[in-house]
């Protein structure tokens, strides 16, 4: 999907449709967010595009920390997952996404601008572009352009599915969870857990539904939220395209805007 885009759409086109105004282009990013069935292994990728054609990077974050969650497969699996133990949950999920990936984006796009933010080997992309001449040349060139990313982003991928998953064998889940106590460790500990586990935003929902019974619904929804935006398999592939400060900038910004969106949440007894 990145190469297509990276093929087919001209940087100038894209940049039509991304309003100059830094609120208004974060409306776009959500917006395709929900369009686009793809993971967080998938996004970093086609946001990776977005940004070496130019698009702003607060539109890029709002769109690599929304898309996991907006996108329809992962609404409708939180909406079976909790159906009978409350409906609401796919709402509340998808709204608060929403809200901090917007956040999110705005404050990190105000932080610094363009190239600045980049990974060093995404600048020297943004100023290579080689699509070939007609139909054909253009789906060779995206062919071309898919196998590199492919290369690209699998090692990353395989690097951080493997410290994951050997964090989870050294720190038993049971010492994460154990920190659980009340509404705030609660919180805490569910969000250290999906950090730790980096599970598919598409499957999660059945995950934290073995949770409710020990943890308060709020807790529950920090997981659903923070996971498929910040994990250990993602922090890799986000310093793919952004220098290493931009990603921990990110990750501190993430984590408060969802601890504190939970405890709100809490505080105001929506989630019974």
């Amino acid at each position: 999907m990145s190469s297509l885009v990276h093929v087919f759409v001209s940087e100038d086109r894209l940049l039509k449709i991304v309003p100059r105004n830094p609120v208004l282009s974060l409306v776009p990013a959500l917006l395709v967010g929900m369009a686009m069935p793809v993971c967080e292994c998938g996004n970093v990728a086609v946001a990776r595009r977005f940004l070496a054609k130019g698009v702003p990077a607060s539109t890029c974050i709002s769109f690599l920390l929304a898309a996991p969650i907006l996108n329809p497969v992962a609404l409708f699996a939180t909406f079976t997952a909790f159906r009978l133990v409350d409906p609401s949950m796919v709402w509340w999920r998808a709204g608060l996404a929403f809200v901090v990936a917007a956040i999110a984006g705005f404050l990190i796009g105000r932080w610094g601008r363009g190239e600045s933010l980049l990974a060093s080997g995404l600048v020297s992309d943004h100023h290579h572009h080689d699509h070939g001449e007609g139909f054909g040349g253009k789906m060779s060139a995206a062919a071309n352009q898919a196998g590199s990313e492919f290369l690209t982003m699998m090692q990353v991928l395989v690097i951080g599915a493997a410290i994951a998953s050997a964090t989870q064998v050294v720190i038993p889940r049971a010492d994460i969870t154990g920190i659980g106590e009340g509404v705030v460790l609660g919180i805490v500990a569910m969000m250290s857990l999906a950090f730790v586990l980096s599970i598919c935003s598409t499957v999660d929902a059945f995950f934290a539904l073995s949770y409710v019974g020990f943890f308060p619904l709020p807790a529950i929804l920090a997981f659903l939220v923070f996971g498929p935006m910040i994990s250990m398999k993602s922090v890799g592939m986000l310093l793919t395209a952004f220098r290493p400060r931009v990603v921990a900038a990110l990750v501190v910004v993430t984590v408060e805007l969802v601890f504190l969106s939970a405890l709100l949440v809490n505080l105001k007894g929506v989630l019974l």
